[in-house]
Protein backbone atom coordinates (compact mmCIF):
# COMPACT_ATOMS: atom_id res chain seq x y z
CA UNK A 1 0.00 0.00 0.00
CA UNK A 2 2.92 2.14 0.93
CA UNK A 3 4.84 1.64 -2.54
CA UNK A 4 1.76 2.12 -4.29
CA UNK A 5 0.99 5.71 -2.70
CA UNK A 6 4.82 6.78 -3.31
CA UNK A 7 5.31 5.15 -6.57
CA UNK A 8 3.12 7.92 -8.73
CA UNK A 9 5.56 11.01 -7.30
CA UNK A 10 8.74 8.59 -8.16
CA UNK A 11 7.23 7.86 -11.22
CA UNK A 12 6.81 11.83 -11.74
CA UNK A 13 10.33 12.91 -10.76
CA UNK A 14 11.53 10.46 -13.46
CA UNK A 15 9.50 11.36 -16.05
CA UNK A 16 11.39 14.72 -15.42
CA UNK A 17 14.61 13.70 -15.55
CA UNK A 18 15.49 13.64 -12.22
CA UNK A 19 18.07 9.79 -11.76
CA UNK A 20 16.91 7.58 -8.61
CA UNK A 21 20.44 8.15 -6.40
CA UNK A 22 18.91 11.99 -6.89
CA UNK A 23 15.00 11.75 -6.24
CA UNK A 24 16.39 9.64 -2.92
CA UNK A 25 18.44 12.21 -1.38
CA UNK A 26 15.28 14.80 -2.72
CA UNK A 27 13.18 12.35 -0.62
CA UNK A 28 15.83 12.59 1.98
CA UNK A 29 15.81 16.08 2.45
CA UNK A 30 11.75 16.91 2.22
CA UNK A 31 9.53 13.39 2.10
CA UNK A 32 6.67 15.33 1.73
CA UNK A 33 7.36 16.10 -2.12
CA UNK A 34 6.24 12.34 -2.45
CA UNK A 35 2.68 13.90 -1.37
CA UNK A 36 2.81 16.63 -3.83
CA UNK A 37 0.57 17.28 -7.14
CA UNK A 38 2.16 16.77 -10.31
CA UNK A 39 1.26 19.84 -11.20
CA UNK A 40 3.50 21.38 -8.47
CA UNK A 41 6.27 19.38 -9.16
CA UNK A 42 6.23 20.29 -12.81
CA UNK A 43 6.08 23.67 -11.88
CA UNK A 44 8.85 23.74 -9.59
CA UNK A 45 11.02 21.86 -12.58
CA UNK A 46 9.68 25.11 -14.59
CA UNK A 47 11.20 27.58 -11.92
CA UNK A 48 14.43 25.72 -11.48
CA UNK A 49 14.71 25.80 -15.62
CA UNK A 50 14.23 29.29 -15.59
CA UNK A 51 16.70 30.12 -13.30
CA UNK A 52 18.99 28.58 -15.54
CA UNK A 53 19.68 25.63 -13.08
CA UNK A 54 20.14 22.20 -15.43
CA UNK A 55 18.88 19.01 -13.60
CA UNK A 56 22.51 18.10 -13.76
CA UNK A 57 23.76 20.50 -11.55
CA UNK A 58 24.92 19.18 -8.07
CA UNK A 59 23.00 22.24 -6.60
CA UNK A 60 19.51 21.05 -8.21
CA UNK A 61 18.38 19.01 -5.50
CA UNK A 62 18.91 21.52 -2.92
CA UNK A 63 17.31 24.05 -4.68
CA UNK A 64 14.31 21.59 -5.85
CA UNK A 65 13.89 20.57 -1.86
CA UNK A 66 14.06 24.38 -1.24
CA UNK A 67 11.67 25.44 -3.34
CA UNK A 68 9.46 22.52 -2.13
CA UNK A 69 8.62 23.60 1.02
CA UNK A 70 6.97 27.05 -0.24
CA UNK A 71 4.01 27.96 -2.27
CA UNK A 72 5.30 29.42 -5.74
CA UNK A 73 3.85 33.12 -4.46
CA UNK A 74 6.41 32.81 -1.21
CA UNK A 75 8.99 31.94 -3.60
CA UNK A 76 8.25 35.29 -5.70
CA UNK A 77 7.87 37.66 -3.22
CA UNK A 78 11.15 36.67 -1.67
CA UNK A 79 12.82 36.92 -4.73
CA UNK A 80 10.80 40.60 -5.78
CA UNK A 81 12.53 41.41 -1.78
CA UNK A 82 16.03 40.92 -2.46
CA UNK A 83 15.30 42.61 -5.68
CA UNK A 84 13.29 46.18 -4.21
CA UNK A 85 16.93 46.14 -2.52
CA UNK A 86 18.30 46.99 -5.74
CA UNK A 87 19.67 43.40 -6.30
CA UNK A 88 18.90 42.07 -9.78
CA UNK A 89 17.12 38.76 -10.73
CA UNK A 90 20.29 37.63 -11.72
CA UNK A 91 22.29 37.89 -8.61
CA UNK A 92 19.25 36.76 -6.65
CA UNK A 93 19.05 33.34 -8.69
CA UNK A 94 22.72 32.99 -8.59
CA UNK A 95 22.60 33.47 -5.18
CA UNK A 96 19.56 30.88 -4.56
CA UNK A 97 21.74 28.26 -6.45
CA UNK A 98 24.52 28.69 -4.23
CA UNK A 99 22.88 28.89 -1.51
CA UNK A 100 19.27 27.94 -1.63
CA UNK A 101 18.53 28.80 2.44
CA UNK A 102 18.79 32.29 0.94
CA UNK A 103 14.78 31.57 0.21
CA UNK A 104 13.62 30.09 3.09
CA UNK A 105 14.54 32.83 5.44
CA UNK A 106 11.29 34.93 6.48
CA UNK A 107 10.80 38.31 4.73
CA UNK A 108 11.33 40.16 8.13
CA UNK A 109 14.86 38.66 8.08
CA UNK A 110 15.66 39.18 5.02
CA UNK A 111 14.70 42.82 5.07
CA UNK A 112 17.06 42.92 8.49
CA UNK A 113 20.07 41.47 7.13
CA UNK A 114 20.12 43.53 4.19
CA UNK A 115 19.23 46.91 6.62
CA UNK A 116 22.40 45.51 8.97
CA UNK A 117 24.52 44.56 5.93
CA UNK A 118 24.19 48.17 3.78
CA UNK A 119 23.13 50.47 6.28
CA UNK A 120 25.61 49.74 9.48
CA UNK A 121 28.34 48.02 8.30
CA UNK A 122 28.33 50.03 4.98
CA UNK A 123 28.75 46.82 2.59
CA UNK A 124 27.66 47.16 -0.78
CA UNK A 125 24.36 44.54 -1.06
CA UNK A 126 26.04 43.09 -4.65
CA UNK A 127 29.04 42.12 -2.31
CA UNK A 128 26.59 40.23 0.12
CA UNK A 129 24.28 38.32 -1.78
CA UNK A 130 27.79 37.65 -3.75
CA UNK A 131 28.79 35.70 -0.74
CA UNK A 132 25.01 34.28 0.06
CA UNK A 133 25.59 31.66 2.74
CA UNK A 134 26.18 34.97 5.18
CA UNK A 135 23.20 35.68 5.07
CA UNK A 136 22.40 32.26 6.68
CA UNK A 137 24.51 33.67 9.45
CA UNK A 138 22.91 35.00 12.84
CA UNK A 139 23.91 38.85 13.41
CA UNK A 140 23.64 38.87 16.80
CA UNK A 141 25.72 34.89 17.21
CA UNK A 142 28.25 35.27 14.60
CA UNK A 143 28.36 38.71 13.01
CA UNK A 144 28.26 41.46 15.60
CA UNK A 145 31.10 39.25 17.63
CA UNK A 146 33.09 38.79 14.54
CA UNK A 147 32.72 42.68 13.88
CA UNK A 148 33.52 43.45 17.16
CA UNK A 149 36.88 40.85 17.10
CA UNK A 150 38.20 43.04 13.97
CA UNK A 151 37.32 46.52 14.81
CA UNK A 152 39.41 45.75 17.90
CA UNK A 153 42.05 44.04 16.18
CA UNK A 154 42.07 47.23 13.77
CA UNK A 155 42.58 49.66 17.00
CA UNK A 156 45.14 47.52 18.07
CA UNK A 157 47.19 47.66 15.08
CA UNK A 158 47.28 44.08 14.75
CA UNK A 159 45.60 44.20 11.13
CA UNK A 160 45.40 46.55 8.45
CA UNK A 161 42.77 49.57 8.73
CA UNK A 162 41.01 49.59 5.06
CA UNK A 163 40.78 46.09 4.38
CA UNK A 164 37.63 43.98 3.33
CA UNK A 165 36.45 42.55 6.35
CA UNK A 166 33.83 40.57 4.53
CA UNK A 167 35.64 37.65 3.52
CA UNK A 168 36.70 37.03 7.39
CA UNK A 169 32.83 37.94 8.22
CA UNK A 170 32.04 34.77 5.48
CA UNK A 171 34.80 32.58 7.86
CA UNK A 172 32.82 29.39 10.02
CA UNK A 173 33.34 30.02 13.34
CA UNK A 174 35.91 27.40 13.76
CA UNK A 175 38.24 29.06 11.36
CA UNK A 176 37.41 32.61 12.30
CA UNK A 177 38.19 31.80 15.95
CA UNK A 178 41.67 30.25 14.85
CA UNK A 179 42.42 32.73 12.47
CA UNK A 180 41.47 36.05 14.61
CA UNK A 181 40.71 34.94 18.07
CA UNK A 182 42.99 32.56 18.97
CA UNK A 183 45.83 33.88 17.08
CA UNK A 184 46.36 36.96 18.92
CA UNK A 185 44.14 36.39 22.45
CA UNK A 186 48.35 36.61 23.88
CA UNK A 187 48.70 40.49 23.05
CA UNK A 188 44.73 41.69 22.96
CA UNK A 189 43.21 39.60 25.52
CA UNK A 190 40.08 41.55 24.90
CA UNK A 191 39.69 39.47 21.73
CA UNK A 192 37.94 36.24 22.90
CA UNK A 193 35.79 39.04 25.19
CA UNK A 194 34.77 40.50 22.31
CA UNK A 195 34.18 37.04 20.38
CA UNK A 196 31.82 36.08 23.45
CA UNK A 197 30.01 39.21 22.53
CA UNK A 198 31.13 41.02 26.41
CA UNK A 199 32.36 43.52 24.32
CA UNK A 200 30.03 45.70 22.17
CA UNK A 201 30.53 46.42 18.31
CA UNK A 202 30.26 50.22 17.86
CA UNK A 203 30.52 50.43 14.16
CA UNK A 204 33.65 50.49 11.71
CA UNK A 205 34.97 53.80 11.04
CA UNK A 206 35.51 54.89 7.49
CA UNK A 207 38.65 54.21 7.05
CA UNK A 208 38.46 50.59 8.49
CA UNK A 209 36.70 49.93 5.28
CA UNK A 210 37.87 49.32 1.88
CA UNK A 211 36.20 51.94 -0.73
CA UNK A 212 35.57 49.23 -3.03
CA UNK A 213 32.87 47.28 0.27
CA UNK A 214 31.22 50.65 0.03
CA UNK A 215 30.55 51.26 -3.54
CA UNK A 216 27.20 50.65 -4.85
CA UNK A 217 28.31 50.01 -8.82
CA UNK A 218 29.54 46.71 -7.76
CA UNK A 219 28.94 44.25 -10.73
CA UNK A 220 29.38 40.26 -9.87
Amino acid sequence: MVQKKLRPAVENLRRHGLLDEAISKLIVLNMGILGMAPNRIAGIFEELEALGLPITDPCFVGCFAQMSGFKRETIRRRVALYQSFGLSQCQVARAFMAQPRILGLSDGNIQRKLHFFRDELKIALPQVIAMPKILTFSVEKNILPKCAVLSLLMREGKIQRGINPFGRLGLSAKDFSERCVKKYEKDVPDVVRAYEGKLKFEGFMDQDIEPACRSQALIF
